[in-house]
């Protein structure tokens, strides 16, 4: 059985390889710029270097670019997740960006293309036809989905 720790090591590694469009291991301006946007928040290129800006810096480091590290360092001093339920409730959330406790395919589309993933529509309908009904998926779906679990917690 894996710790929430490992679990969340997992998780945020996932998540920063998934904003690393580029893949060099390093997250610039840009690419936390398409987080954040398809989070909803609109933050400047002058808060974003200042924020790359606030974090402690390696030794020939680039000095507008995050590492891995200091990703996780500021994620882990940020997060209060008191279990994997709130962890995907947050996930859950930033694809749900209309509040209204489903994930249609549409707004998976949208937040995968504000993130700059290219997906076809045809496969996204067809993992929510999978995993919901009507077109749709619901927070306890998606849940038992990503904890392979039979029933919601």
């Amino acid at each position: 059985m894996t710790s929430n720790s490992e679990t969340l090591e997992v998780e945020i590694r996932e998540l920063f390889d998934l904003l690393d469009t580029n893949k060099d291991d390093r997250l610039a301006p840009k690419e936390l710029d398409c987080v954040l946007r398809a989070l909803g928040i609109n933050a400047t290129e002058a808060d974003l270097i200042e924020f790359i800006g606030e974090l402690p810096k390696e030794e020939g480091q680039d000095k507008d670019c995050v590492t891995y590290d200091q990703y996780a360092a500021k994620i882990k001093s940020n997060l209060d997740i008191s279990n994997e339920t709130d962890s995907l409730q947050g996930v859950f959330n930033a694809f749900d960006h209309m509040s209204d406790g489903f994930l249609t395919v549409s707004k998976i589309k949208g937040v995968l293309s504000n993130l700059g993933i290219s997906f076809p529509e045809s496969e996204i309908q067809m993992i929510v036809n999978q995993i919901g009904t009507d077109g749709r998926i619901s927070f306890d779906q998606f849940q038992t989905l990503m904890l392979n679990t039979e029933e919601p917690l």
